[in-house]
């Protein structure tokens, strides 16, 4: 079906005289107090975004009676796919009256956003979304890993609901392995000159390092000095996050974005963006797995699709939980018409690097 057929079904972009309508719909849908009605959220990630649709802000609403019944956003961003960078997508935050579900509301609202670019992505998918993408020919990648890597095992088997005598012997017995585990990394690092440093804001020093370590990624959505300090510094929530340089003399090797969250009472580290040059993904981990623990954090966690990590955190005694802390994180692509020719590359899980800077996976905490 074309565009033009969809738009009659009553979608069109968001255009300011929305708002009262759309936040009465997100009152209703997401609930009162949530992070869509945030006219600050609003503005950075959808209207200060550093990629931009040339049609609009990538806010589709769908109609009926003058009544807002269903949204649709995405957050466009460049996807480097092989040699080629496209103009790509993140689908978030569909949502469908109830009243109007299975009257192809939802359908119409992710087919428009599907076509706004070359690829379409979508990630931390539901089931009913799940099911409805697959009929729709996205291509289904699996999901993002969640890495934990135990520092205070006693607070961890507090915050655990598997709590117990013999859960707290095993996190006794634990501990020294971990500890040494974690030291002899973080050892190797300093060998090979690393150093951490925490930064206030991201600096011209990353447009080098995206540059070096792009052709190592097949499939990778930009993180140049553009992105990354739209993501981080001028955020709404930029005061929460630590920024860490690895840094080998005066250049950089790589960087860690972490966020202290917290989790059934224990305070954790939760890694949203990393990116390091060849042979330093695991130096980085091990520095930031030592900067937690001077910050006196229970875990570090991090989610990520990203075939080369999962052996070197492994040996550094993370946890690797294929279906996450709460349900698995799928992640799902579709490359739009005229552009299939992409779909070779995108279709393998192990071609990816996604991190929870991507898309909207790290919008809320943990525990949210």
């Amino acid at each position: 079906m074309s565009v033009v057929a969809w738009a009659q079904r009553g979608i069109a972009r968001y255009e300011p005289p929305d708002r009262p309508d759309l936040e009465a719909f997100q009152r209703g849908t997401f609930g009162e107090g949530a992070l869509q009605l945030d006219h600050a959220h609003f503005h950075w990630a959808f209207e200060e975004v550093p990629s931009p649709d040339p049609e609009g802000v990538q806010f589709w609403l769908c109609k009926r009676n003058g009544a807002v019944v269903g949204q649709q956003a995405g957050i466009p961003f460049r996807l480097k796919v092989g040699e080629r960078a496209c103009r790509a997508s993140w689908a978030i935050d569909l949502m469908v009256a109830p009243e109007w579900r299975l009257r192809g509301v939802g359908p119409a609202l992710s087919e428009t956003h599907s076509l706004s670019g070359e690829v379409a992505v979508g990630v931390g998918i539901s089931d009913a979304a799940y099911k409805a993408y697959k009929r729709g020919g996205w291509l289904d990648l699996g999901g993002l890993a969640t890495f934990v890597r135990l520092i205070d095992l006693a607070a961890c088997v507090r915050a655990s609901q598997h709590g117990g005598p013999l859960a707290r012997v095993l996190a006794a017995a634990g501990a020294p392995v971990a500890a040494v585990a974690a030291a002899g990394f973080a050892g190797l690092a300093r060998l090979r000159g690393a150093r951490l440093q925490e930064v206030p804001a991201f600096d011209g020093r990353v447009d080098a390092l995206w540059a070096a370590v792009a052709p190592h990624h097949a499939v990778i959505a930009e993180r140049d000095r553009r992105f990354l300090s739209w993501r981080f510094d001028r955020c709404p929530a930029a005061g929460r996050f630590r920024r860490l340089y690895v840094l080998r003399g005066g250049e950089l090797m790589g960087y860690v974005v972490l966020r202290a969250d917290h989790w059934k009472g224990a305070s954790v580290g939760v890694v949203l963006d990393y990116l390091a040059r060849p042979g330093w993904e695991a130096a980085a981990f091990a520095l930031a797995v030592s900067f937690a623990r001077r910050e006196r954090l229970a875990a570090l966690l991090c989610r990520t699709l990203n075939a080369t990590l999962d052996r070197p955190l492994r040996r550094m005694g993370f946890l690797c939980l294929r279906n996450g802390l709460h349900a698995p994180t799928r992640i799902m692509a579709r490359p739009a018409p005229g552009a299939e020719d992409l779909a070779g590359m995108l279709s393998n899980p192990r071609n990816w690097f996604v991190t929870a800077a991507d898309s909207d996976l790290s919008f809320k905490e943990l525990g949210a």
